[in-house]
């Protein structure tokens, strides 16, 4: 794997083998701190929320200096459904510069209000002691259902993941097993598996691969907390309200990784799932939390 390149200036092509995906990751550096970016031209639908946490890796990215600084954690709130006719202005902050470490903070911003804050912390990597969890025994993917809704909620305008799926369906390939049934509690957990892959080669720089993960991490996760009670699918509104990250090794997103998911619990209208992302080796490269509104319709006053 490459090391990451120096900062670039994103007004330029990208050089990249198949240039949509990874055109939707980028964006156009306006000041030092300040980028824009599309979300997805055309349309009225709302914005997905994993190309916006995406982008705003990307941003946070291309304000560290140092190639050898690497993202190893990101923490973001879905404050409000972006609009995907229109343009995000990302404003990067940079609350601390140490000596391995560097801080940055996010708000992806829209007609003058925040649609995402996001913390990110990036560092050097260094020798430690290691341990993972062994990766899960899993169907391959080819016995996996394609999911034609690129694991997404509800389309009735409710959910703020609601992309253009004719074009995610270009890009993402997303198996899934018993897509239909309800996740069932075996040995006191709920779990579900999936595989997914990016369809087109991407470049090996560390930035790109970890945006690229990011956008695929927000796919499934709340499908996943509601998965033991999936009845209740046309009667609740959803969203993702908080999500998390953390990348524990070098990324290939386009080849096949396993998303191991669960979710401990549910209540009070909100639902939580948790990720672990492998390649295909076994190796743990991510892991992911997010907290997903899964209510019934509020009564209006």
């Amino acid at each position: 794997m490459t090391s990451a390149p120096a900062p670039r200036d994103l007004t330029e092509p990208v050089p990249v083998v198949n240039a949509d995906f990874a055109n939707r990751l980028m964006l156009r550096r306006i000041d030092r701190d300040i980028f824009t970016g599309h979300s997805r031209v055309g349309g009225a639908m709302r914005t997905y929320g994993g190309q916006v946490a995406a982008q705003s890796v990307m941003a946070a990215g291309m304000t560290v200096d140092d190639p050898e600084r690497r993202v190893h954690s990101l923490h973001g709130y879905f404050l409000r459904p972006g609009k995907s006719e229109d343009r995000i202005t990302y404003l990067v902050e940079r609350p601390r510069e140490g000596g391995s470490f560097s801080s940055r903070i996010v708000r992806a911003v829209q007609n003058g209000e925040t649609i995402f804050l996001m913390t990110a912390s990036f560092s050097t990597i260094d020798p430690g002691p290691e341990h993972q969890f062994e990766m899960p025994p899993a169907p391959p993917p080819e016995e996996g259902t394609a999911d034609t809704m690129m694991g997404q909620g509800p389309t009735n305008g409710t959910d703020p993941r609601t992309d253009d799926l004719e074009t995610s369906r270009k890009w993402i390939d997303l198996r899934l097993f018993d897509p239909d049934k309800p996740v069932e509690m075996v040995d006191g957990r709920y779990e579900r598996m999936a595989w997914v892959r990016i369809k087109q080669q991407l470049p090996d720089d560390p930035l790109i691969q970890a945006c690229a993960l990011t956008y695929l991490s927000d796919l499934t996760m709340v499908p996943t907390a509601l998965s033991p009670n999936m009845q209740m699918h046309d009667q609740l509104q959803m969203a993702s309200i908080d999500h998390a990250v953390w990348f524990h090794a070098p990324i290939k997103t386009d080849q096949w990784l396993l998303f191991a998911q669960d979710t401990p619990v549910a209540r009070g209208g909100h639902g939580l799932a948790r990720g672990l992302f492998y390649d295909p080796a076994g190796t743990l490269i991510a892991s992911v939390v997010q907290e997903g509104l899964i209510r019934g319709p509020r009564k209006k006053a």
